[in-house]
């Protein structure tokens, strides 16, 4: 008989509790979210958190706010998401595969599974560009020179990313170049179109302004050519088996609940279709291509397993990236 008193209130509490939490993830979200992009303002990446958090905001009735914490090639904005609180109230937006390569090259204190991967919105290829005063302006000029002058053709790069393709392209070339590392993609531009290295190791959404100032595309990494830019061959056009690019993705910590994530990959595919975001996009000449949750999920594992072999085979080239 004593014990029933205790029963009843322990049934009682946990019918509340139940409530109370049940409650909690149906007023997701209560207060205003933001997204951390480990970059700093102006970048491809902030760009794509930008335009989706101004649609998500609509969709999700609460203010959506960008936050940049730019530092060591993405690394400490990185690392910031992955440690906050996993109650979707922050979410970050970076370049895939930043996060991947910065685990297998550096004493990182995030870990690829510390992230829940929400979505994908784009297929940036990487791209290698001649600068305006370049004698070398096509695949096989670059191929002809590098195979009689070792180390000769200087590569500019700012990320970790980069300087990936720069080692995928220079081996599949069986070439060897130099790379100049710049702090950022500011830098890197200023770099190639003033002249002071032979090619540059960019995204193709730094083709317009470089071909504007003269230079020249040499090409892709993409599986095909690009419909934003029609006239640049890719590699594999060339003869060059290469395919690489950066894919903008929205996560969360580890450890999120499911109601809401539910609740944020819904909203993700409703506004996957949005024509004003995805005009956006394409007026920052951004390749969009939306990856809902199970997509994005599958094509990283995917691509981490192809990137792991050539990063562990290049791993003292990254000491200072």
């Amino acid at each position: 008989m004593q014990n029933k008193p205790a029963i009843v209130l322990t049934t009682a509490l946990a019918l509340t509790l139940g409530a109370a939490f049940g409650a909690q993830a149906q007023d997701y979200p209560s207060r205003n979210i933001q997204i951390i992009v480990p970059y700093s303002a102006g970048g491809g990446g902030d760009t794509v958190a930008r335009i989706v958090a101004d649609v998500l905001s609509d969709e999700l009735d609460r203010q959506v706010n960008v936050v940049n914490r730019e530092g060591a090639g993405g690394e400490i904005g990185i690392a910031e998401i992955a440690r906050a609180n996993p109650d979707g109230y922050t979410l970050g937006v970076f370049g895939y595969p930043d996060n991947f390569v910065l685990e297998q090259t550096r004493e990182t204190s995030f870990s690829f599974d510390d992230l829940e991967y929400l979505a994908g919105f784009d297929d940036m290829p990487m791209g290698i560009f001649a600068s305006p005063n370049s004698e070398h302006t096509t695949l096989d000029d670059v191929r002809a020179y590098g195979q009689v002058n070792s180390g000769s053709l200087t590569v500019g790069e700012s990320g970790a990313l980069g300087l990936l393709h720069i080692l995928a392209f220079a081996d599949h070339l069986d070439i060897e170049v130099t790379d100049i590392k710049y702090s950022g993609g500011g830098e890197l531009m200023n770099a190639l179109l003033g002249n002071h290295v032979d090619m540059a190791s960019t995204s193709s959404m730094s083709h317009d302004p470089i071909v504007d100032a003269g230079g020249t595309p040499i090409g892709f990494a993409a599986a095909e050519r690009m419909d934003m830019f029609p006239d640049v061959p890719t590699f594999r056009e060339q003869g060059v088996d290469l395919v690489m690019g950066v894919s903008r993705v929205l996560v969360a910590p580890a450890g999120i609940p499911d109601d809401v994530r539910d609740a944020l990959t819904s909203a993700l595919d409703a506004i996957s279709t949005n024509e004003t975001m995805i005009r956006n996009f394409e007026n920052a000449a951004i390749p969009y291509n939306y990856l809902d949750h199970e997509a994005v999920n599958q094509v990283l594992e995917d691509s981490n397993a192809t990137l792991t072999p050539i990063i562990q085979d290049n791993l003292d080239q990254f000491t200072d990236n």
